[in-house]
C-alpha cells in the first residue's frame, strides 16, 4: 500500500494520468476469476503480460481500447511507474490510427457471483478507519510521517426490508440491534485496513458485543473481538445515533473507539502492543462512482448479508 501512495502522489505520474490517460481501477480478485465480457476483456490484456495465468494478475496496465497491452508494471517506486507509462505512450503513438480507435460492445449478462451492486432501495453507509495516537492530552490522527497514518474508507450496505425492520425497533421503543447488523459491523468493517487488505473476523472471535438504539435513534454498546491465540484483537465502544423516515434511512453517525491490537497477512506493520483505532460511519447518498464500490467483505455476498448464520 506504501508503495502505492508514492506512485499516486507523484506529481509527474497525477499530470500524466489526467492529461493523457483514462484510468480505470478494478478489482484482480474479481476480474479474473468473473466468466462474463468484462473477464474476456480482462483476460485479454492479462494474458499478454508476463503474471503467471494460475496467479495473481495484480499489476498496473496501459492497454488500448481493443485491448492491446502497451505496458505493464507492478515495481514499487514511481521512477519505474513513470518510465513505463512514458514507453507506453511511444508505442501508442506508432500505432496505426485504426487501431487507436475502440468499438463498445455489447456488456451482456454480468456474472453476479463477481459482479456486486446494491440492491434496489438499499443505502450505503461509508466506513472511515484510521489508526490514532495520543497527543497533547487527546486522540488524533498519527503523525504524517508514520506508516498507517492514511484514512482507509469501505462502504456498509443495507438492504431495503432491513432499514424498514431498524424502522420498526425504534418505533417499538429500541433494544439491541439485531444480529445480522451487528456481526456485519463487526465481521467486515471493525477492521485494521490502513496498511492493506486485513481479514474478516470470525463469528466465533466476536467474544463480547453490546450494540443498541433506543426510541429515539441513540446507538450506543462496547464490544471485544480477539482471536483465538490473543495476537489479534479489537476492543472498544460505540455511540451515534440514526433515523429514519418513511422506510429510509436519513441519518446513520456512529463513532467507534477502542485499542486494537496484532497484523494480519497482508497488514504488516501494526504498531507493538494495544493502541488507539476509530471508525467513522456516515451515510452517504452514492451518487459518485467512488461511493457505489462493494464492500470489500462483500466477496461472498451469502456471507456479507447474512454473517449470523
Amino acid at each position: 500500500m506504501t508503495d502505492r501512495l508514492l506512485v499516486f502522489a507523484n506529481p509527474e505520474v497525477q499530470k500524466l494520468l489526467k492529461e493523457k490517460f483514462i484510468a480505470v481501477a478494478a478489482d484482480d480478485w474479481y476480474q479474473r476469476r468473473r466468466k462474463d465480457e468484462t473477464g474476456k476483456f480482462f483476460w485479454k490484456v492479462a494474458s499478454q503480460g508476463p503474471r503467471d495465468p494460475d496467479r495473481t494478475q495484480q499489476g498496473h496496465y496501459v492497454f488500448t481500447a481493443k485491448g492491446k497491452l502497451l505496458g505493464f508494471n507492478n515495481n514499487r517506486g514511481p521512477e519505474k511507474r513513470l518510465a513505463m507509462m512514458n514507453e507506453a505512450l511511444k508505442k501508442w503513438d506508432k500505432l496505426p490510427a485504426a487501431e487507436k480507435k475502440g468499438v463498445i460492445p455489447k456488456k451482456g449478462k454480468s456474472d453476479e457471483r463477481y459482479h456486486h451492486e446494491l440492491p434496489e432501495g438499499g443505502q450505503i453507509v461509508k466506513v472511515f478507519t484510521r489508526c490514532l495516537e495520543e497527543r497533547d492530552g487527546r486522540l488524533q490522527k498519527m503523525a504524517a510521517d508514520k506508516v498507517g497514518n492514511q484514512a482507509a474508507v469501505d462502504h456498509l450496505w443495507f438492504q431495503k426490508s432491513e432499514v424498514e425492520k431498524l424502522s420498526r425497533l425504534i418505533s417499538d421503543g429500541g433494544g439491541e440491534i439485531p444480529e445480522w447488523l451487528s456481526l456485519r459491523i463487526a465481521k467486515f468493517h471493525l477492521l485494521d485496513n490502513t496498511r492493506g487488505e486485513p481479514r474478516s473476523w470470525k463469528k466465533e472471535e466476536v467474544k463480547k458485543w453490546s450494540l443498541k438504539v433506543d426510541g429515539k435513534g441513540k446507538m450506543s454498546g462496547e464490544f471485544l473481538i480477539d482471536s483465538a491465540d490473543g495476537k489479534l484483537g479489537y476492543a472498544g465502544k460505540f455511540e451515534g445515533a440514526l433515523a429514519i423516515t418513511k422506510g429510509r434511512l436519513t441519518r446513520f453517525d456512529l463513532l467507534v473507539v477502542g485499542q486494537h491490537w496484532g497484523s494480519g497477512t497482508y497488514t504488516q506493520g501494526a504498531r507493538p502492543g494495544k493502541t488507539p483505532m476509530g471508525q467513522v460511519f456516515r451515510l452517504t447518498g452514492g451518487k459518485k462512482a467512488r461511493d457505489r464500490i462493494p464492500p470489500q467483505g462483500i466477496r461472498w455476498a451469502p456471507g456479507y448479508w447474512s454473517p449470523e448464520k
